[in-house]
């Protein structure tokens, strides 16, 4: 005989996108943004612990990983997000790059109590964090945003900055000349100009921003994927294509004169640019960076990289976030997943009802 409370809630991505039409997706993004600030604000290594992602990384069928994020906030909830990158998967499949889900477990018991769709709340989160260091790190008032990469994370990318700066004009380049021109089409949300810049003039564009974003696919060896140059004292750059050991988007010549905010520092040492850094120009992370925000916005007027290479704090804020407006919405479907029964010494006892 089933005891009650032994259910599991369950979000598909079309009900995720529900929540978001009928809340408004600047409305959404702005209370992620905002949501993410306020976990970072009381952030304690000790209470939320974020042991290192693992996975396999594979070559056959088709190169690409599968890998597990987790996160404990201690005595409350577990979160685990599983991962999977192909990069050919738009091209030869008609899939995004990047596909998830995200799983919540009751730390008292180790029931599972949520399972939902993350695809667009990995793009979301991502932005996310990208507005928050932008915020803080970038030149007040309007900014001409520049993409390196144009692929489905740039959008919530340029999302995120235009929820925290004034946008006068968008700069970007991608390797797929179709890709960037569709870029206008798919960032409908920034109602302004977009200018494409050839692969080999990506100099030029480092040149022209006052915010960059790299979020590119670029394989192991082959960066960076913008030249170093001449560029505005104030540049920020929010890097967040380097998620794996000997990927690399930025010329290291042009680390080494940035103040580097990583989001979790261990895991960038190992992934993000910070693998290529000098130890010294490490500043701080993205909790810190909230926790001191008024120290760090005096480095508005230098330059700024922040080293983004997913954490799943982030990951257990989304999922939170839409599991509240789905109970508010009355979405989602509770399903009696694990079962429980009157003997729990007996796992034959559930044959025998």
């Amino acid at each position: 005989m089933a005891r009650g409370g032994a259910t599991t809630r369950v979000l598909r991505a079309d009900e995720i996108a529900q929540i978001i039409r009928v809340r408004g997706l600047d409305a959404i993004f702005d209370e992620l943004i905002e949501r993410l600030t306020n976990a970072l604000a009381v952030y304690e290594a000790s209470k939320v612990l974020t042991p290192a992602r693992d996975g396999f990384h594979y070559e056959l069928p088709t190169p690409g990983l599968l890998e597990w994020m987790p996160a404990m906030e201690v005595g409350r909830v577990v979160a685990i997000k599983t991962v999977g990158y192909h990069p050919a998967n738009p091209v030869e499949r008609g899939l995004p790059t990047v596909l998830s889900s995200t799983s919540l477990y009751d730390p008292a018991t180790g029931r599972l109590l949520a399972l939902l769709d993350s695809t667009l709340l990995t793009a979301l989160r991502t932005g996310a964090a990208s507005a928050v260091a932008t915020d803080i790190l970038a030149t007040p008032g309007p900014v001409v945003v520049g993409l390196v990469g144009c692929g489905a994370q740039a959008v919530t990318q340029l999302h995120g900055i235009a929820r925290v700066r004034p946008v006068e004009r968008v700069i970007v380049a991608d390797a797929d000349a179709m890709v960037a021109a569709s870029f206008a089409r798919r960032t409908w949300f920034v109602d302004r100009p977009i200018e494409i810049v050839p692969p080999g003039q990506r100099a030029r564009l480092l040149g022209a921003v006052d915010v960059l974003c790299t979020a590119t696919s670029v394989e192991v060896g082959a960066g960076p994927v913008i030249e170093d140059g001449e560029h505005a004292a104030w540049l920020h750059i929010n890097a967040i294509g380097s998620d794996f050991h000997g990927k690399q988007e930025l010329p290291v010549s042009l680390l080494e004169r940035s103040l580097i905010c990583p989001d979790l520092v261990a895991q960038c040492l190992v992934e993000g640019e910070s693998q290529r850094a000098c130890l010294d120009r490490l500043g701080p992370d993205l909790a810190t960076l909230v926790q001191q925000r008024a120290r760090f916005e005096a480095f508005r007027s230098d330059l700024t990289v922040f080293d983004s290479t997913g954490w799943a704090l982030e990951d257990m804020v989304v999922a939170e976030m839409m599991l509240d407006h789905a109970a508010g919405l009355g979405l989602g479907i509770t399903i009696e997943l694990q079962r429980t029964t009157s003997d729990p010494r007996d796992p034959y006892s559930t044959l025998l009802a």
